[in-house]
């Protein structure tokens, strides 16, 4: 964002000089001109609601590799509200009706793919962590071969939330709790194994909200906050994952032939770039919704005893067997069970001082530098009146447990801001409480103003992107962090921002 002095819109100079120094790049021609090709716009059809958090972090991924070259048209609610509708996606996408598609792991089977049920095996993923290491791995090349015989490509599987057991009347801890019960979730065979194995009576829902009737929900506690099913589920035990929720990224093979080779490499990478981003804001959603169902009071946290994860694993063993049968799935579970050997468990969820803890995480806590020039600002087609002292130099962003400050400086210009970060999911909003320093043409920002973004976070590279109907510039450089520790001693002596920017 652009402190435009002489109009008197003061933006935020931090942000401005990340957008204009970035734009500089492929979308650009040697003269500094707008190129002349437009760019690839690939259409992706993604089954849940209006937002698409779950998505954009790829799609930012795929912008900023291509430098703007390629964009990711998300259509939201694809064929929302119905009961196959992961399997009807896929089919679609097969179709021609969408270039790229987003479908769970879980989903496959039911067009005839087997070669990912491992990923849904029941209490076998059973932390981000964990889960975080299987889709880096090696498997996912040989898991996603097996879409090739639907003439689709896999580009890569992204992790998706954690799913527990969420009792309505009663907890589901051991195999008794499930007897003659109806458990709702997603259309999927592994899953629906399962519950039988447990001895209940699985129901497929439809996407959107949860329906009646049920004595059970399998689901990630986002959704169980986000959604409300806590009015309907008062129970979730907490030390039994049934399963991750990933998701499978991938595309027509006739789309892809239209793209040249590096092209189609950049949506792999963006996959693979937006792994460790996307488990860190899975988390962190996790975290959030725990504290805020505890201060509600409308959820109880149980634990199940040793005794009853023993006799869980005991009752789905057939579930094992029936999987087993593949020989690429066994060694698929074996080479997942010898991965969680070499990873701490996880906290299970529950209220207490670890919700709250939870709760204040920051996962974009640290410090931020990066430096640009007149040149860059110019380069990037900015308008005369933004070239100026206020909009360019070194500047550094420091951001602690939802406060930012920043400095701006060079040898004309001493800048400084500071006010409130808030993060939702994939969204990222700064609210301005105070600026000033040295700004020679009176460029400073105000109290008040509030920009928006969608963010990413890999290899402590931080990219903003635009929000439609939002305060929120396009950006395309990244704010390079070199500490994950908040220090206000990161911003020197000539011009630091009030001693209690950062909160005290």
């Amino acid at each position: 964002m652009v402190r435009t002095g002489r109009m008197g819109a003061a933006l935020t100079a931090g942000l401005a000089a990340a957008l204009l120094a970035g734009c500089g790049g492929p979308g650009l021609d040697k003269a500094g001109g707008q190129a002349a090709r437009p760019p690839v716009v690939l259409t992706l059809a993604y089954p849940l609601g209006d937002s698409s958090d779950e998505v954009d972090g790829f799609a930012g991924e795929v912008a900023r590799l291509s430098g703007g070259t390629i964009r990711i048209d998300v259509r939201s609610r694809w064929r929302y509200g119905q009961v196959a509708y992961e399997r009807g996606l896929i089919d679609d996408v097969r179709a021609g009706k969408a270039d790229l598609g987003i479908a769970g792991s879980r989903a496959w089977d039911l067009v005839g793919v087997t070669s990912l049920r491992a990923l849904g095996a029941p209490l076998l993923i059973d932390s981000y962590a964990l889960q975080e290491r299987v889709v880096t791995s090696p498997l996912v090349a040989q898991m996603l071969k097996g879409l090739a015989s639907l003439g689709l490509v896999g580009l890569g599987v992204l992790p998706g939330p954690l799913r527990y057991p969420l009792g309505v009347a009663r907890p589901l801890m051991e195999p008794s709790d499930y007897a003659g019960r109806k458990i709702g979730l997603p259309p999927n065979r592994v899953g629906s194994a399962t519950v039988r194995a447990l001895g209940g009576t699985p129901v497929w829902l439809r996407s959107g909200p949860p329906v009646a009737g049920l004595d059970g929900i399998e689901a990630g506690i986002s959704l169980v906050q986000g959604s409300q099913y806590s009015r309907a589920g008062m129970y979730l035990t907490g030390n039994v994952v049934l399963w991750p929720r990933p998701w499978v990224v991938f595309a027509s093979r006739e789309a892809l032939e239209k793209l040249t080779p590096a092209q189609r490499h950049i949506l792999a990478r963006a996959v693979a770039a937006d792994v460790i981003p996307e488990t860190n804001v899975q988390r962190d959603d996790q975290g959030t919704a725990i504290a805020d169902l505890c201060r509600s009071h409308q959820l109880r946290f149980v634990l199940a005893s040793s005794a009853e994860l023993v006799a869980l694993r005991r009752a789905v063993r057939p579930v094992y067997a029936q999987l087993e049968r593949g020989p690429g799935t066994r060694r698929q579970i074996a080479a997942i069970e010898a991965m969680r050997a070499g990873i701490a468990p996880e906290p299970a969820p529950r209220c207490g001082p670890a919700a709250r803890a939870a709760a204040k995480t920051q996962i974009l806590d640290g410090v931020y530098q990066f430096t640009t020039t007149p040149a860059d600002l110019r380069a990037a087609g900015a308008q005369p009146g933004d070239v100026v002292p206020e909009n360019y130099g070194a500047f550094t962003i420091v951001i602690d447990r939802g406060r930012f400050a920043l400095t701006q400086q060079n040898a004309q210009a001493c800048t400084w801001e500071y006010g409130m970060l808030t993060v939702k999911g994939r969204t990222l909003q700064l609210l301005i409480i105070n600026g000033g320093g040295q700004a020679p043409t009176g460029a400073l920002a105000k109290p008040g103003e509030l920009f928006a973004y969608r963010w990413s976070l890999y290899r402590d590279a931080l990219t903003l992107r635009r929000v439609p109907g939002a305060v929120s510039p396009p950006m395309a450089r990244a704010w390079r962090r070199v500490s994950v520790t908040p220090s206000a001693r990161s911003f020197g002596s000539r011009c630091p921002p009030p001693a209690n920017a950062l909160g005290g």
